[in-house]
């Protein structure tokens, strides 16, 4: 089991997260406490990987403001996407949920991809958008630039940033955004 304590840097908040290995994957779990819009958040998420890193399912619950907010991410056992209980064709084939309000997410795509100094990988990843809290394809390259760094970029929104990890994936820095506190391994 490994925990992480994160700083939220461009607003209030935190995040408390525990991966945990399981008989069959992985359990991605936490809590994030944050201001998003001038208003207090509390989202409750959980997200499943098998013993590839490979995404799952994904489960968001909690409240923005006064809107209560419940989603549910799930391969259909194949190469498709759920979401709520709709196809979302437009997800087929992709292999990791980023969940944008948390960098415990990136840990999926960067444990999968197990990339070596100097290498990358594009991927598109099955996004929950916070502006719109709405799930759609996010387009995403890693390349690891060093034992602890990993250059992120998303094209769609000109984002580009140098992650710092930990031995296990976990982001320690995610520049302007978060930054870690704490980690353990039990």
């Amino acid at each position: 089991m490994h925990t992480v304590l994160w700083h939220r840097l461009d607003a209030e908040g935190h995040d408390a997260c525990r991966f945990s290995e399981t008989t069959d994957g992985w359990t991605i779990e936490g809590a994030a406490v944050f201001r998003h819009d001038g208003q207090a958040a509390s989202l409750a998420y959980r997200l499943v990987c098998d013993r590839q890193w490979e995404s799952r399912h994904a489960s968001v619950a909690g409240w923005i403001g006064n809107r209560d907010l419940q989603i549910l991410i799930e391969r259909d056992g194949g190469d498709g996407w759920l979401v709520n209980g709709s196809w979302r064709h437009t997800l087929n084939g992709l292999k990791d949920i980023d969940l944008g309000f948390t960098p415990a997410s990136n840990t999926n795509a960067i444990r999968r991809l197990n990339l070596s100094e100097g290498k990358k990988a594009e991927s598109v990843a099955v996004w929950l958008d916070t502006e719109d809290w709405s799930v759609k394809p996010l387009r995403q390259s890693y390349r690891r630039s060093g034992k602890d760094a990993f250059d992120y970029a998303s094209p769609e929104h000109d984002y580009r940033a140098t992650l710092g990890v930990d031995d296990f994936g976990a982001v320690t820095v995610y520049p302007g955004l978060w930054v870690m506190c704490r980690h353990g391994k039990s």
